[in-house]
């Protein structure tokens, strides 16, 4: 898959290309409804499949106070998961004033047809473009009609009676519930980060644990909470159980969020390598016990607890 900034590109397809516009953050089992839907009107009409995407989330520009903890994917994540499902091209548009300007009429004939060549236009069942100010997207079936664009809406994914959407899955990490998180992204939630010296209390509890410095301030945060968990180390070495601590540590004082990845049967040095940890079931509250032997009997029942519901299925992290 090729990955293309949208001022450099003079011709992308000859034969023409089919497009699809939006964030696509996560993409969720919504999302790869969509794509499975423009590979097929690509396929069917001998066009390049293209999705054209943003390098920032427009409400990360437009509203004030969701610039932090608000992606569910970075973009280098996104391209990845993007490639998996089959795309030719991804067209990054940089999110400026300019572009937060422009009408959807305007966004299709400039970008879509004038500068991609788009011959055909996939869009989900709530997708919508264009200023908020200036809108006339109920004008883009006739605008394309007239210009030789064929217009396709893709049909809404459905988990528990309610249409999958980005939205949705935010708020359910930030509820901890993983699990549901985990059946609209069609894959477990991932957090990375480098591991780093701690206080090394997890070692003297018994239960040594890789302290993980989280850098990307844009992913959003589960809730505060003691998760199941599969990691991947640096190396590539994948489906390694265990369970995390993701927020404080009442017991010992410390109200400063904490990222701690307890590895079952696992003893090696981790310091300075990159962990990848993708969220399973969250296990219970974060709370603060009377003494520290109380604390060890609850992280045994929590690993007891963790192993069961990981069971036999290793963690699909290396599977995109």
């Amino acid at each position: 898959m090729n990955i293309y900034k949208l001022e450099d590109i003079k011709q992308l397809a000859p034969c023409g290309t089919a497009v699809t516009v939006g964030m696509f953050d996560g993409v969720h089992i919504g999302h790869r409804h969509i794509l499975s839907l423009l590979r097929s009107v690509a396929d069917e009409k001998g066009l390049m499949p293209v999705v054209v995407t943003f390098d920032r989330h427009p409400r990360q520009v437009l509203t004030e106070g969701v610039a932090t903890h608000f992606r569910i994917t970075t973009n280098e994540e996104r391209s990845g998961l993007l490639a998996g499902c089959g795309v030719e091209a991804v067209v990054e548009v940089g999110f400026t004033p300019a572009l937060a300007g422009m009408s959807a009429c305007e966004f299709f004939e400039q970008v879509l047809v004038g500068r991609l060549g788009a011959r055909a236009l996939v869009l989900g069942f709530d997708n919508m473009f264009g200023s908020r100010g200036r809108n006339d997207f109920d004008r883009l079936p006739e605008l394309a009609g007239r210009m030789g664009v064929t217009l396709h809406v893709d049909d809404a994914v459905y988990y528990c009676g309610r249409e999958v959407s980005s939205t949705r899955i935010r708020k359910a990490l930030q509820n901890g519930q993983t699990d549901r998180a985990s059946a609209m992204l069609g894959r477990g939630y991932r957090m990375r980060g480098i591991v780093e010296k701690g206080r090394q209390l997890g070692r003297r509890l018994g239960f040594p644990t890789a302290n993980v410095s989280l850098a990307d301030t844009s992913k959003v945060w589960p809730a505060d909470g003691v998760y199941a968990v599969w990691v991947t180390l640096a190396d590539g070495t994948s489906g390694l159980k265990g369970m995390a601590n993701f927020g404080a540590q009442p017991t010992f004082g410390l109200e400063k969020p904490v990222f701690e990845v307890n590895i079952f049967d696992f003893d090696a040095d981790l310091y300075d390598s990159m962990l990848t940890v993708e969220f399973g079931p969250r296990l219970r509250d974060i709370c603060r016990f009377e003494d520290v032997s109380t604390l060890v009997d609850q992280l045994v029942a929590d690993r007891a607890a963790a192993r069961r519901l990981l069971g036999g299925v290793s963690g699909n992290i290396a599977e995109d």
